[in-house]
């Protein structure tokens, strides 16, 4: 399989190459040529290891199957909670939550990065090369974290995160500012995550930073969601949680998926294109509904104040992913081209509402802080705020078939939103919020939490925008002056 850019039919590499460069030449997102068809009814009963070695084998064909096997039992196996890596919770008799946040950091991001390390040491064998890679990651809370959980350590690699100062919750900072390896390190940006989005891809794009990093035999690269190694690790969960859902093979099941940077929900999409038989995909947005008006409008209108709410992860007004999605759609890479480009000038674009395929709901802050409260009462669940978003517009919604509420992270990283929204009375005073979550999931601190209440945090290294080279050169232990 060979991706292309989502501007360019020009633009042409293996995957191997995809991974590495991250960002098209032309400032495009790779995808797919064309994606395939496989015979998922024979899939049913595997393993979550060994439907990602099929879905790896399909869109990694440049690597080999000891490789892929490899780097597989070395993503998923220990470093998850659970034995099923993405396990599902049954509400009633048509509702479930897949929970997706049982990786060192509690996040769905992890299910793609605890991969992606591995992805680019393969990667790099692959093309011969020896250079050290920097990684850039932007981040609105969970792939900070992750991306620092995969790449700590790893040898020849340095990596830069930069997330909204003031705009991620008090426990997802303390995990990015957590002591670890040197080569690993997080910048609070002034602004909000669009603005870090906007930092990384300058950066990347920046063609004398790429000459000065090559002179010292660095490579640069990216681990957010524009990386096609992100998305491809994140089709296997929804195989997984299809085929333990429903009953046979052809049965209608529908997805509620929270999401602010479409990459969650690209990945769904991608696997009902591949010809899963999903029945809707709905799309849950909190009150930055940039995406929910897109879908129910086909207008794309990013001129509006960014709202600070208790799902920080989805605080986003540019939603990087929405190209492959409008690719997709279309096939049409002049018009991709030139709605990215009205975007960037304009702050916002049109385009045909008919060919827009994912339903869409959108949740208040209000909403959502009952719904984590009513969800606990009725059920004894504890839901994030994300969750709730997605939880509230799959009550609200009346979507056919069985239905997947998709939990994104853990409520211990939004302890303290989870604890205002179920009240005194459900809570005792005077105890550490992490310690009143555990007492309410009656389970241990996962290591990732224990670790929080161990260790002192680093101190916060707050940047200005125009100061992210700067701050990369300091953990490249680059002077100023040297570029």
């Amino acid at each position: 399989m060979r991706y292309q850019s989502s501007r360019s039919k020009g633009i042409l590499v293996t995957a191997s190459q995809a991974i590495l460069q991250g960002l098209a030449p032309d400032g495009g997102l790779f995808l797919p040529e064309a994606l395939p068809r496989p015979d998922f009814a024979s899939w049913q009963n595997d393993s979550y290891q060994t439907l990602a070695e099929k879905i790896f084998s399909i869109f990694l064909s440049d690597f080999d199957d000891q490789a892929i096997q490899g780097l597989v039992a070395r993503s998923y196996g220990s470093n998850f909670q659970d034995p099923e890596i993405t396990p599902l919770h049954r509400l009633d008799q048509g509702t479930s939550v897949l929970e997706l946040w049982h990786g060192p950091t509690l996040a769905f991001k992890d299910l793609a990065l605890q991969a992606l390390p591995h992805l680019f040491r393969e990667a790099k064998k692959i093309q011969g090369l020896e250079e050290d890679f920097l990684i850039l990651t932007a981040t609105s809370g969970d792939t900070g974290k992750a991306a620092m959980a995969g790449f700590a350590g790893v040898p020849a690699s340095y990596l830069a995160v930069f997330y909204p100062d003031g705009g991620v919750s008090q426990i997802q900072e303390r995990q990015m500012l957590m002591p670890g390896p040197p080569n690993v390190a997080a910048f609070a940006m002034e602004g909000n995550f669009d603005d870090c989005q906007r930092v990384v891809k300058a950066l990347m794009q920046d063609q004398a930073f790429i000459t000065g990093l090559a002179r010292r035999g660095i490579r640069l690269t990216s681990a957010n969601s524009i990386n096609i190694g992100r998305l491809i690790p994140q089709m296997v969960y929804y195989l997984y949680a299809y085929f333990r859902t429903v009953k046979a093979y052809g049965d209608p099941l529908s997805l509620v998926v929270p999401s602010g940077n479409a990459g969650n929900i690209l990945a769904a999409r991608y696997v009902k294109a591949m010809g899963l038989p999903l029945a809707r995909i709905r799309l849950a947005s909190n009150e930055n509904k940039v995406l929910y008006d897109f879908l129910t409008s086909g207008h794309y209108d990013a001129r509006r104040s960014l709202v600070k709410t208790s799902s920080p992860s989805m605080d986003i007004l540019i939603a990087s992913n929405l190209e492959r999605y409008l690719h997709l759609l279309t096939g049409d890479e002049a018009l991709i081209l030139d709605l990215m480009e009205e975007l960037k000038v304009h702050g916002h674009f049109s385009f045909d509402p008919q060919l827009l395929d994912l339903d869409a709901s959108w949740v208040n802050e209000d909403q959502v802080g009952d719904t984590i409260r009513r969800v606990y009462q009725d059920y004894a669940y504890l839901l994030d705020p994300h969750t709730a978003v997605a939880a509230r517009a799959a009550f609200d919604a009346d979507d056919p078939g069985p239905r997947l509420i998709v939990s994104t992270a853990s409520p211990y990283k939004f302890a303290d939103s989870v604890l205002e929204a179920l009240g005194p009375d459900l809570t005792e005073a005077g105890q550490d919020p992490l310690d009143k979550i555990q007492a309410l999931l009656g389970t241990p601190l996962p290591p990732g939490i224990q670790e929080l209440k161990e260790k002192r945090p680093l101190a916060r290294r707050r940047i200005q925008p125009w100061q992210a080279q700067e701050a990369v050169k300091a953990l490249l232990g680059v002077k100023n002056d040297e570029t």
